[in-house]
């Protein structure tokens, strides 16, 4: 989902919040009363990629509500029904699905208001593409030191957000080479995604290769380990150094007693991806590793 508009529909949902003030209850008054402002975070929510790609879903929505004979008001129910899953949310990116998919249906049961047209810039040149960068995904992604449990993979979307995706990761990576304009999102589906993520919310960045790399913490991983590799870094320091990183993304350093005990070995583990650090040999100090 574009993170402008994603922002946009939180400022708003904080607005009508504040409106309501410190109550126990929003009542039926409360929600007349902000009519129009519920009417706009209708609007941006229905102009989402995730609404516009889940519409069969809130028809249904719909059809539960309407088909439901109990219930005396409408709008009320609609309001609850959204409240009850933004409670039950597990995280931020799902409350903000939650709120995108429920808000319109409280619109619906609102009288309609007249709202000034909004003024829309369309930019020819950019068309919904974010500037492109000088790095690539893998290391954009690198500089969050983190990784997502469950993850398998990761892409960017063209208005900058790093997507993780539990999929298994040829089918990202063919969802990858067909995705359009219209993102990932079509591609894999909201129920494969278990992050998203923005280098910079300020000010989008877009990688070099967003539309066509695949990022695993395989990928990662060698990336780092590459790098301390190649500036020939002191082998203790590297070892210190990777470990500190990988433990920083969730994976795991330990000592290799098992498979090489006599070489010294340290490993590194990154979701399914593992990596040994030798001891180098006594003509050189640096850092070695193998996958």
């Amino acid at each position: 989902m574009p993170r402008g508009k994603n922002m946009q529909i939180r400022d708003y949902m904080t607005k009508l919040f504040d409106a309501f003030g410190d109550v126990e209850e929003v009542t039926r008054e409360m929600l007349l009363e902000q009519a129009e402002l519920i009417h706009t975070i209708s609007d941006k929510c229905q102009s989402t990629g995730l609404f516009l790609d889940s519409q069969v879903r809130f028809n249904q929505f719909v059809q539960e509500i309407e088909a439901d004979d109990k219930v005396e008001d409408r709008l009320l129910h609609a309001w609850c029904w959204v409240m009850d899953r933004i409670v039950k949310a597990p995280t931020s990116f799902h409350m903000d699905g939650a709120v995108i998919l429920t808000m319109p249906l409280v619109a619906r049961y609102l009288p309609p208001v007249e709202q000034e047209p909004e003024t829309i810039v369309v930019n020819l040149d950019e068309d919904y593409k974010a500037p492109v960068g000088n790095q690539t995904l893998c290391e954009l992604v690198m500089e969050r030191r983190h990784w997502p449990q469950g993850a398998t993979c990761a892409t960017q979307e063209a208005d900058g957000g790093v997507l993780y995706w539990d999929a298994p990761v040829d089918v990202v990576e063919e969802g990858r080479k067909v995705a359009g304009k219209h993102g990932m999102m079509a591609e894999i589906g909201l129920k494969h995604q278990v992050d998203a993520w923005y280098a910079d919310m300020d000010e989008t960045r877009l990688a070099t290769d967003w539309n066509t790399a695949v990022i695993t913490p395989h990928c990662l991983l060698l990336s780092y380990l590459d790098v301390l590799q190649k500036n020939k870094v002191p082998f203790d320091e590297g070892v210190q150094l990777a470990a500190e990183w990988v433990k920083q993304l969730g994976g795991e350093f330990r000592e290799d007693t098992e498979e090489a005990p006599e070489a010294e070995a340290s490993v590194l583990s990154l979701g399914r991806a593992t990596a040994h650090c030798f001891k180098p040999y006594p003509d050189t100090k640096n850092f070695y590793y193998e996958a």
